[in-house]
């Protein structure tokens, strides 16, 4: 087994699955990129995400005690680039600049990304502190999703993945299939 690096750590821990957090209010969104979320339980339904302290949204997150996981189509790919790459104490209109609009959530009013194929509006429950991030849990309060039954339909819309080094890449929807339990008989 071969011992590698940090960098190499998360070259290998890619493709990952890309989310616009958003945060703040209404009248003053943010976005910031991260693939660094996840679900983490059913009853309550928790989510959580990874943000640094040094990251407008770490603040926002913490004023407002809400923020939004916005999971957008490949075709958005640029957008979602520029919200990860320019900070909003740089650029104070860096949403206007990437080209996205946000509408009020329908249970906290968080700002919510137009275009996303499932948006997730989450209370602030709990934050820990793991090493140089903050791990907010958030207790999902909303789900806005493109299709009622929430099950993505990926020959319809194309998951934006990040590979790192500033790549990004889909699934192809032919490579999907169920899968079967080696060792197993299955129905036919």
């Amino acid at each position: 087994m071969m011992r590698i690096s940090t960098e190499m750590f998360f070259r290998v821990a890619n493709p990952r699955l890309v989310a616009l957090i958003t945060s703040g209010s209404i009248s003053d969104p943010n976005a910031m990129a991260a693939t660094w979320h996840a679900p983490i339980s059913f009853d309550p339904p928790l989510y959580g995400v990874s943000v640094a302290p040094e990251r407008a949204t770490h603040s926002l997150i913490r004023e407002s005690g809400s923020f939004g996981v916005n999971l957008l189509p490949y075709e958005m790919v640029d957008s979602v680039h520029t919200c990860g790459r320019i900070s909003r104490r740089e650029r104070g209109d860096k949403l206007e600049l990437a080209g996205i609009r946000v509408f009020s959530g329908p249970e906290l009013g968080v700002p919510l990304v137009e275009g996303a194929y499932t948006s997730l509006e989450c209370e602030l429950v709990r934050e820990i502190e793991l090493g140089d991030h903050t791990w907010f849990v958030g207790e999902v309060r909303s789900v806005l999703a493109l299709s009622g039954d929430g099950k993505i339909d990926v020959s319809t819309v194309r998951p934006l993945l990040y590979l790192g080094s500033d790549l990004y890449v889909t699934v192809d929807p032919e490579s999907v299939r169920k899968g079967r339990v080696r060792g197993t008989r299955q129905p036919s």
